[in-house]
């Protein structure tokens, strides 16, 4: 029934309402927000513009940070290298002076380790007339020890003269470490002004250096001012002339004569040609008013056909109108028709049910038939 046209109003609505999903349907496949899941490109676009700003940024702090550190470390392996240098001489002079003043045969107990002791201790006696021998002429006897107070003053005297030598020893190795602790800072802080001093005449001469470069660029920009305005000068007076000789020449005064060649007076000098005179153009501008005329004249015409074409078809479309009027009308009565026959069908179709289920099939199986099964174990 729907095939012969839109007269149901529930299927013309059922057919709008699914042009309407579909039409909505294909604006979403459209949408490119929506083909992107929602995703805002340029968002991400400005996000991701930021992120590479700020690597850009963030790796020009660190190769500042990088350039700063490689300084510092150079200047502080300057001042490794002279530390070193101040120790290792330092070194040097403690082994010197070890070597030449705290000798092992200089220590006060080396005697009882010089193992040259018995090549130079003396025998007991050299002879019967041994000065050391006692006037009995006998040995000195165990248990005498007639120079005892001599010897321990003497024993005493190097004690004390040993003591006195240990402390001017120290005394002087103490002296000589604060001598050569001196010594490295004097050298430091002689670096340091030594550096300063660099620094400031880098700078002096960096401050000159710009001052030249600043005067130079002044002369220059004077010297070139000085050319701009001579050749503004000489350009002004080049116009100025090229003006006055263009005013008394006959290029601007349009001096016909100028315009008619020498040989034949009658023709015209296309290169020298300076207008048509006031008869030609008077005649031009008739011969384009009348042309004017002409072409207005050809769009009234073609405008009057234009309504008439537009009348016809005015005429024609009404004429459309009518006999799809008409159309609709027979459709509308074929479908009344063809519902009165599915009427007369449908009610034909439930009389002859009601004549099989009350008239044929009189034997229908009745609920009580079902309740035979299950009784019995079998």
């Amino acid at each position: 029934m729907s095939a012969l046209g839109g007269g149901d109003p529930k299927t013309d609505a059922m057919i709008e309402r699914r042009r309407a999903l579909d039409k909505e349907r294909l604006t979403r496949i459209k949408d490119p927000k929506t083909r992107t899941m929602g995703i805002d490109t340029d968002a991400l676009a400005a996000q991701v513009a930021d992120k590479q700003a700020a690597k850009a940024s963030e790796k020009l702090r660190d190769l500042a940070y990088d350039n700063e550190r490689l300084l510092l470390d150079q200047q502080l392996a300057y001042l490794e290298q002279e530390r070193l240098r101040a120790e290792r001489t330092k070194a040097v002079g403690v082994a010197e002076y070890i070597t030449t003043y705290q000798g092992k045969e200089k220590s006060r107990e080396y005697d009882l380790s010089d193992p040259l002791a018995l090549k130079k201790d003396e025998p007991a006696r050299t002879g019967d007339d041994d000065p050391k021998v006692s006037v009995s002429g006998l040995q000195r006897f165990l248990g005498e020890d007639l120079s005892y107070a001599h010897r321990v003053k003497m024993q005493q005297q190097e004690q004390s003269s040993w003591n006195a030598q240990q402390i001017a020893t120290k005394a002087s190795m103490k002296g000589g470490a604060g001598d050569l602790d001196k010594t490295y800072a004097a050298r430091a802080m002689e670096i340091d002004s030594i550096k300063t001093q660099l620094e400031t005449t880098a700078a002096a001469a960096r401050k000159a250096q710009n001052v030249a470069v600043a005067e130079y660029q002044l002369a220059q920009a004077a010297a070139k001012r000085e050319r701009e305005r001579a050749d503004q000068i000489t350009n002004l007076q080049d116009s100025v002339e090229e003006i006055q000789n263009n005013l008394a020449g006959d290029l601007l005064t349009e001096n016909p004569e100028v315009g008619r060649s020498y040989i034949a007076p009658n023709r015209l000098r296309p290169d020298h040609y300076k207008g048509m005179p006031a008869e030609q153009q008077q005649a031009i501008l008739l011969e384009q008013e009348a042309q004017r005329t002409f072409k207005l004249e050809a769009k009234a015409m073609a405008k009057a056909e234009e309504s008439q074409i537009d009348a016809y078809a005015e005429s024609m479309r009404k004429m459309a109108c009518y006999t799809e009027a008409e159309v609709q009308v027979s459709r509308a009565e074929m479908r009344t028709r063809v519902m009165e026959e599915n009427l007369g069908i449908a009610s034909s179709q439930s009389a002859s049910k009601a004549f099989l289920k009350t008239q044929v099939y009189t034997n229908s199986v009745d609920p009580t038939f079902f309740d035979q099964f299950g009784q019995t174990a079998r």
